[in-house]
Parts: structure tokens; C-alpha cells; sequence
């Protein structure tokens, strides 16, 4: 079962949707599309998610981008293994 890292790292570091909202200038409803995958925020956007949680802007978009592929009922990619 995949976990979506980002809600676990929000959860560790004690943040709630209304702290990430007051942290980054977006309200709790924006929060909540990009943490259930609704919406996917864009590049100016990321990098304040990302400040805020104190993450790689780097991890958070593919971390983002796997709740949007997992939200659309589709499996997310998989790198290939060597030798397959």
C-alpha cells in the first residue's frame, strides 16, 4: 500500500492544513486540493509548500505528482529494474 509521504511529513512535523495555510498564504481549501490531489499546484506555488514544510522542492512535486496519478485510479510508474 502506497502512503502519500507528504500527509506523513505534515503529520510529523506537526503541521496542520490551517498552519501550511497560514505558513505559505494560501487558504485551508487550497491546502486541502493539493493534499487530496484535486489540483496540482504550479512552480511559485511548490517552492512555498515546499519552504514551508522544510522539504526538497524536488521530493514534494513527485510526491504531489503520485497523489494526482493515484487519485485518477492509475498505477503509478515504475522505474525499470536492471537486467529487465
Amino acid at each position: 500500500m502506497i502512503i502519500f509521504l507528504w500527509y506523513i511529513d505534515c503529520m510529523i512535523r506537526g503541521l496542520t492544513q490551517q498552519e501550511l495555510a497560514r505558513r505559505t498564504g494560501f487558504t485551508q481549501p487550497r491546502i486541502s486540493d493539493y493534499l487530496t490531489g484535486k489540483k496540482a499546484p504550479g512552480d511559485t506555488s511548490l517552492l512555498k509548500l515546499a519552504e514551508a514544510m522544510d522539504m526538497d522542492p524536488a521530493e514534494l512535486s513527485k510526491q504531489l505528482m503520485l497523489r494526482r496519478t493515484l487519485r485518477k485510479g492509475k498505477a503509478p510508474e515504475t522505474p525499470e529494474q536492471p537486467g529487465n
